[in-house]
Parts: C-alpha cells; sequence; structure tokens
C-alpha cells in the first residue's frame, strides 16, 4: 500500500532521544506543560554526560508542537515540527558562545531580548534556549535580569548549566532550577554496556562521575589516556622532561579533557595519602602505580599540585599559550618520585 502523501511523515526529535533516567523529571515537568503552567525560566541544572542539552531541545519542542503526542512530547509531523527539524522555526532562539568554551556577552543577551519581545509566529509561544549558562558574563548576566523579571507573554527561557554556582545569583533566583543527577549505577551499566563496545562500562562510568553519556564519550579516548598516564609516570620517574610531556599531553588536542585526567589522578593520589587506600577511586584501573607513586611523594607536595592542577584548568579557560601552561605546570613533577623517594 502506498502512503497518503497529503499526511507528511513523522520527523525525528529529541524527544526520541531522551535516555530513560531522564524520564521521571520529564514526567514531573508533563502536567505543568499540557496545563500551560510552566514557569517561564527554567535552569536545568547538573553535572555533564546527563542529556540536559536533549532534554532542553525535547522540551522546546514540546512547547512549540502544534498537536503535542498524548507523553506531551512534540508530535514530529506537524508544520512546527518540521521547521525545528530544519533548523527555521522563527520562534526558536538559541543563544551559544561565539567560540566554544568563551564567555556569553551582552550583544548576544541583547539579540535574546529582542527577540523575545517580537509577537510569535505560531502558537503564541517563543522558546529562548541558553548555554551553557555559566558563561554568561558579569554583563550579560545582568542584561538578562530584566528579561527574566519581566517576561514577554508566551515566551519560555531554558537555561541550561554544568556549572549553575558560577551563575548569578539573581539569575539562578529568578528561574525554577531543575536538578539533574547521575542515575543508579546499575540502571547506568544496563544503558551504557550495548553502546560501549569491549569497553569496561563500570570502569567509563567511574571515570565519567557516574554521567552516562559522559562515560559513553570516554569510550574511545581509553587508548590516548592510557598513553598520557604512562607519561606522567615517566616524568614523574624523571625519564621524561616537562617540554616532551607537554607536546604529548597536547598532541592530540582536547586540552581541558587531558587537564581533567590529570586532576583525577591527583585527587586519587590525595585520596590514596590521606584515606590510607581505603577511599574509593575516580581512576581504580590504575589504584596500583597510583598508590606506589603517592609513596614516594610527600603529602604536603601532593596539595600544592591539586592547587596546581586547578590553576592549570583555570588558565585554560582563558586565551593563552597552552603549551607553555602544560610546561609550567609538569616542571614540578619532573623527576618528583625519583627526588623525594
Amino acid at each position: 500500500m502506498t502512503a497518503d502523501s497529503s499526511t507528511p511523515a513523522p520527523v525525528a526529535g529529541a524527544c526520541e532521544g531522551l535516555p530513560p533516567w531522564l524520564r521521571g523529571i520529564w514526567a514531573q515537568l508533563a502536567p505543568a506543560l499540557a496545563a500551560g503552567r510552566l514557569p517561564h525560566a527554567l535552569l536545568l541544572a547538573g553535572p555533564e554526560g546527563l542529556g540536559k542539552m536533549a532534554f532542553a531541545q525535547a522540551l522546546g519542542e514540546a512547547l512549540l508542537c502544534e498537536s503535542p503526542r498524548p507523553d506531551h512530547h512534540a508530535c514530529g509531523h506537524c508544520r512546527a515540527c518540521r521547521l525545528l527539524a530544519a533548523g527555521s522555526h522563527p520562534d526558536l532562539h538559541v543563544v551559544a558562545p561565539a567560540e566554544e568554551g568563551k564567555a556569553i556577552r551582552v550583544d548576544a543577551i541583547r539579540e535574546l531580548i529582542g527577540f523575545a519581545a517580537l509577537t510569535p509566529q505560531f502558537g503564541g509561544r517563543r522558546v529562548l534556549r541558553l548555554a551553557p549558562a555559566e558563561l554568561l558574563n558579569v554583563n550579560a548576566a545582568n542584561a538578562l535580569l530584566k528579561t527574566l523579571e519581566e517576561p514577554a507573554p508566551g515566551s519560555h527561557l531554558i537555561l541550561v548549566s554544568a556549572r549553575p554556582a558560577r551563575l548569578l545569583s539573581t539569575v539562578r533566583s529568578r528561574c525554577q532550577t531543575i536538578r539533574f543527577a547521575p542515575p543508579p549505577a546499575a540502571e547506568a551499566r544496563a544503558w551504557l554496556a550495548p553502546r560501549c563496545g569491549e569497553a569496561d562500562a563500570a570502569l567509563l562510568l567511574a571515570l565519567a562521575a557516574g554521567s552516562p553519556l559522559r562515560a559513553l564519550a570516554l569510550a574511545g579516548a581509553l587508548e590516548r589516556r592510557r598513553e598520557l598516564f604512562r607519561a606522567f609516570l615517566d616524568l614523574a620517574a624523571g625519564k621524561l622532561d616537562a617540554v616532551r610531556a607537554a607536546e604529548r599531553f597536547l598532541a592530540g588536542g582536547a586540552p581541558a579533557e587531558v587537564a581533567g585526567w590529570l586532576a583525577g589522578w591527583h585527587h586519587d593520589l590525595l585520596r590514596l595519602t590521606m584515606a590510607a587506600g581505603s577511599a574509593p577511586l575516580t581512576n581504580p584501573d590504575y589504584a596500583a602505580p597510583l598508590a606506589t607513586l603517592a609513596a614516594r611523594v610527600a603529602p604536603q607536595w601532593l596539595v600544592l599540585r591539586w592547587d596546581a592542577v586547578l590553576a592549570l584548568r583555570a588558565r585554560l579557560a582563558t586565551p593563552l599559550n597552552a603549551q607553555l601552561a602544560f610546561e609550567d605546570f609538569f616542571i614540578d613533577w619532573a623527576g618528583a618520585a625519583a627526588r623525594r623517594g
């Protein structure tokens, strides 16, 4: 039988891809969504790797859909859904940094304010999505306050943040916060195991602090992580100098990611030192070499190196020479185990 050409085929949207641990949050919002009582400003807050952006997209689609499904997700086949799928819906406005990791500036918020003041073209609603919200600079955050205090009729502002504490308290207080947390370990493993190939799902979840999507993204990076951990041990043993170590850590790009691995190794070194090996580790597969290294350096020195790794991550969030930043960090580590053994 031939499909009726007058009935458009459904368009797959974000609602089709919401992972199972988000269904409870959706169910909590669904009554307000169905009744048109959804707060005008929502802050979706929680660690990275939980699907907050997918949730924000699904929520925006549902708000703009002309005939939502019984589960309150967007239908996927109406005019609004097709425009959303094409990225051309006139009542959706997305704010993001001009460059990844850079601040969201006041000009972007002025555009958002102007958009919110326009009359909706379809259905009487406008959706404004802003992420990562913690990257709003002070001027941009202050400019947003008026829209939060005096929202235009029919406007819905959805902020997404993995670090909500960095937002101005005046912004947070004017939003209803929806908190996202990692699912139970068994649920996370059941979802991740069939998707991560031969990688150890439990290890990936430990590395990702229980966030399944972050764990899945790490599955393809385990080999590089192993190479860099070996380089870190060679550096501490005096077999590698700071310049060459920095080059290795930057060879594959993603300096913020590898700095995150460094932070995890340092955190585990401190746990092994302070808790005499009884504390659970973020990197359980490296427990033995980390314990050996922790035994060869002074605890007070490790505390200073923890401060240094936090400073490194902060430096990487600003325009700088990443090679120089890593060199500066690695200089004190070079030969540390041999010197203090």
